[in-house]
């Protein structure tokens, strides 16, 4: 039925003028060859079939020749058949057209040409070179002329086959068309894509001539192989042969200026734009409203984007991630209602801008409304997108949500993968982050260096050292290593490890190192004991010149509240009022946090009351400061401010305040304190907490109730617990307890010289001589080796090192002497040496001996002998405080 209606079509092109034609060409042909041929009024009417539109017109055309027998005789006529189908996009038609070719057809270089070009057009880059290479092996075929080379070229560069590429250059080479400029340009991105950029630039500079999209070209290559500098080189030079640039050159740059934040050659390239009447140009006014927000300069896009018309998409896509990328979310929100108002549809794009700025805002309800949004309208839903919606969810702790929408996608690659990793390390379920990237591997799919930077975090929670050397191993063959992100990801997963060793090499091998990676590695250091080395490697990345942020002011004050190095904490707060950055609230608890373990409350007092804000980092840090001096009623007191500010205590608050109970000896209120933790404000206990309540009740002898607490843990005590048990036991002299705890202890830690040291003592001092042989064996046994102690002072900001009978120090006949003399006038004041109660039994007889001075000099300092009628009793009351700190 549809043929005939057809057949009355082309009838009606006989008529003149026809009363009705079918496309604004064929009128044009139809009354130019009127008195012409049938077969060349169909051809003038298939030339007329330049797009997809125009297909149903091609198809009459198509069955008028077949019916009229003209597609089997009428070469030009089947060959402009070809073109037609693949114009129209229909190229398994123009594949069948061009097989029926007769052989003479076949000799004429036009329909080889056009199946090439409509097979690269379809993307089967591989039937392309198949099809060229049937071209050279067909009896009567024509060579490859100037419209072959370019897509062949394109073709190998699409699947990468450089080497193939370079044949065909030397093919066209051969038949001098390496002259043509769309043979040049199609090579030159071949050669620029490929990463071979002198070769790119031999076929540019043999060019006889050259016009902007070959310049263009060119530059583009420089650009994105990161050559920023040549590419500015040969602008000047395009601008030099007077080649004028078009709106092509200027996006490439201005997007140049935009990554790199270059203000002022974004300002030149605009001054450009305006000069050559190209500022209208929608390409180039969205590349500058772009440059100007990712410079921080939003009020000079905001201007731009008064001017241009409101009717492009790419336009309100810029502005509105231009307000996010500036923290103006607010903006971007009420940009987003305007855009619909306005008619314009929001795509994947737009969404995909927003929905990071919802994240920051921790916008659940607001990301809710957006999957509303896409659902109800029917956005495209690209890896990118459900990316965004994964992510958002995740960092909204809405884990089902995200595995929901990961769940209804319909397929999955390496950015949406990674994207769930990511989301599970972030609410720390490693096990699952793995499972993830296990299951990426299972699926073919090839993990990226993002990917890697995503699941090493979750070896580094789980401690799997062997996995995340299985993952350096990947980086490595397939040359992940050299990227930054990937090399911090690596140095963080093996110093959290254990492995200082092996984190401090990797970094020592970074050439570029930027400001994640020095604050990885100092932050290593301070986590790990080394608090020497943060602040060596703080002094480095300064003289280096390597800008630092509130994230390193933050790990060096941790350094220094470790060492404790209270001259160090005040430089590094010197330079945080007197720098070029500000303190954010982080940085200011870490500065409350140092003053406070270095002993100076006053100044952790006086950092917190001139905080402009605070949050529940600040708040915890002052209660702990104070906790650690065992001031429960000003804890407390601070508790119920932080209450009245309407800030909730959490886990944190609660772990300092019964802590400062147990070093009080406060029993009650400790306890008091735990059940509101756990009953009102419904926080359930940690590990650290039954740490806390164990030393609580052991400092208060209440040994029994300790074990009761340790047996209905709801979990496996740890090491910190028995041993808080174990240290109790000595001062208590509680023997029997004391094998129970050190048998976990050896279990759990066997390679803990400190805890058989400690045992060996408990055993010493209860006289139970083959107890103290029994620790000596399982010690050689288990090749456990005591670790000498070691004990300093710092006098005028200089730390000095002492060992057991060091005598390396420059002035150790003078404090030998200075010891000797303190000795004799204890015995003088009547003083009688307490060993098991003064001082720690675990600590070698230098540090025994330092600790008891260290003590003397607090007594002296504070006129305790002036002041008091018993001084030798207020000196044990202090020295046995002062074990209870664990100084």
């Amino acid at each position: 039925m549809r043929f005939p209606q057809r057949r009355l079509l082309i009838r009606r092109v006989d008529l003149t003028p026809p009363p009705r034609p079918c496309c604004l060409r064929t009128t044009t042909f139809s009354t130019t060859a009127a008195a012409a041929s049938p077969d060349r009024r169909l051809l003038a009417v298939l030339r007329g079939c330049v797009s997809p539109s125009h297909l149903s017109l091609g198809l009459q055309v198509h069955g008028r020749a077949v019916t009229a027998g003209l597609h089997a005789t009428d070469t030009a006529l089947q060959t402009r058949l070809v073109g037609m189908y693949v114009l129209a996009r229909r190229f398994r038609d123009a594949v069948a057209v061009f097989s029926s070719l007769p052989r003479g057809a076949a000799a004429c270089a036009l329909p080889w040409n056009w199946l090439i070009r409509g097979l690269t057009m379809a993307g089967d880059y591989r039937s392309t070179l198949l099809f060229y290479l049937k071209m050279w092996a067909h009896p009567s075929a024509p060579l490859p002329d100037s419209h072959t080379f370019p897509y062949v070229v394109k073709s190998c560069a699409a699947l990468g086959a450089i080497a193939l590429g370079r044949l065909v250059h030397r093919t066209a080479r051969t038949l001098g068309l390496d002259g043509d400029m769309f043979v040049g340009s199609a090579l030159i991105k071949m050669y620029a894509n490929g990463g071979l950029l002198w070769d790119a630039r031999q076929v540019f500079d043999g060019m006889a001539e050259r016009d902007c999209v070959l310049w263009n070209v060119m530059m583009d290559g420089y650009v994105k192989a990161g050559s920023v500098s040549s590419a500015v080189e040969l602008f000047g030079d395009m601008r030099a042969s007077g080649c004028e640039p078009n709106f092509a050159t200027l996006a490439c740059f201005l997007s140049v200026s935009a990554t790199e934040s270059d203000l002022f050659f974004g300002v030149q390239l605009h001054t450009l734009a305006v000069k050559y009447g190209l500022e209208s140009e929608v390409a180039v006014a969205n590349t500058l409203v772009s440059m100007y927000a990712k410079c921080k300069c939003l009020d000079d896009g905001w201007k731009l984007f008064g001017l241009m018309p409101r009717d492009d998409l790419v336009t309100w896509n810029g502005m509105i991630s231009g307000c996010v990328q500036n923290g103006f979310v607010d903006q971007a929100l009420l940009l987003f209602c305007d855009m619909q108002k306005s008619g314009i549809r929001p795509d994947s794009v737009t969404l995909v801008s927003l929905l990071p700025a919802l994240t920051d805002l921790n916008g659940f309800n607001q990301g809710k409304e957006l999957h509303g949004y896409i659902v109800r309208n029917c956005v495209h839903m690209d890896g990118f997108l459900v990316s965004a919606l994964v992510d958002i969810y995740f960092k909204c702790r809405a884990v089902r949500m995200a595995q929901s929408v990961y769940d209804s996608s319909k397929a999955i690659d390496v950015v949406i993968g990674s994207t769930m990793i990511s989301g599970y390390v972030l609410n720390g379920m490693s096990q699952e982050a793995v499972k993830m990237f296990r299951y990426l591997l299972e699926q073919g799919i090839r993990p990226n260096a993002v990917a890697i930077a995503s699941v090493l975090p979750a070896c580094a929670s789980m401690a799997a050292m062997k996995l995340g050397q299985e993952l350096h191993s990947y980086a490595l063959k397939n040359a992940y290593e050299g990227r930054c992100y990937v090399e911090s990801a690596l140095m963080d997963m093996y110093a959290k490890c254990g492995r200082l060793d092996l984190s401090h090499y990797i970094f020592s091998k970074i050439s570029a190192k930027d400001e994640v990676t020095w604050n990885s590695m100092i932050s290593s250091f301070a986590q790990n004991g080394e608090p020497e080395e943060a602040l060596n490697l703080f002094r480095e990345m300064c003289m280096e010149g390597v800008k630092y942020s509130n994230v390193t002011i933050s790990s060096v004050l941790s350094a220094c509240a470790s060492l404790p190095a209270i001259y160090y904490g005040k430089e590094i707060h010197g330079v945080v009022i007197k720098g070029p950055i500000r303190a954010d609230l982080f940085a200011e608890s870490a500065l409350i946090d140092m003053y406070g373990k270095c002993g100076n409350l006053e100044w952790a007092h006086r950092v917190f009351e001139s905080m402009p804000e605070k949050n529940e980092v600040s708040w915890n840090s002052i209660i702990a400061s104070y906790g650690a001096y065992g001031l429960v009623k000003e804890s407390v007191s601070l508790l119920r401010h932080m209450q009245e500010e309407g800030f909730k205590a959490d886990h944190v608050t609660f772990l300092a305040l019964v802590s400062a109970c147990a070093h009080a000896g406060q029993v009650q209120e400790g306890l008091r304190l735990f059940r509101c933790m756990t009953e009102e404000y419904q926080i359930a206990p940690r590990m650290e907490h039954f740490a806390c309540m164990v030393d609580l009740y052991s400092r208060a002898g209440k040994l029994d109730k300790a074990m009761e607490l340790i047996v209905d843990m709801p979990f496996k005590p740890d090491a910190g617990i028995w041993g808080a048990l174990l240290h109790a036991c000595r001062v208590h002299r509680n023997v029997e307890l004391a094998e129970i705890a050190s048998q976990e202890l050896f279990k759990l830690d066997p390679h803990n010289s400190g805890y058989y040291v400690l045992m060996s003592n408990i055993n010493a001092v209860a006289g139970r001589w083959d107890g103290v042989s029994k620790v000596r064996r399982l010690m050689k046994d288990t090749k456990v080796q005591k670790i000498p102690g070691y004990s300093w002072v710092d006098v005028n900001n200089t730390s000095h090192l002492f060992v057991a009978a060091d005598k390396s120090h420059p002035d150790s006949e003078d404090i030998y002497m200075s010891l000797k003399s303190l000795l004799l006038e204890l015995r003088e004041e009547g003083y009688i040496p307490m060993p098991d109660l003064c001082c720690p039994t675990h600590l070698d007889s230098s540090t025994q001996i330092f600790w008891k001075l260290l003590t003397l000099y607090a007594c002296k300092a504070l006129r305790i002998s002036d002041c008091i009628q018993h001084p030798v009793q207020e000196f044990n009351e202090l020295a046995i405080f002062m074990s209870n700190l664990r100084i």
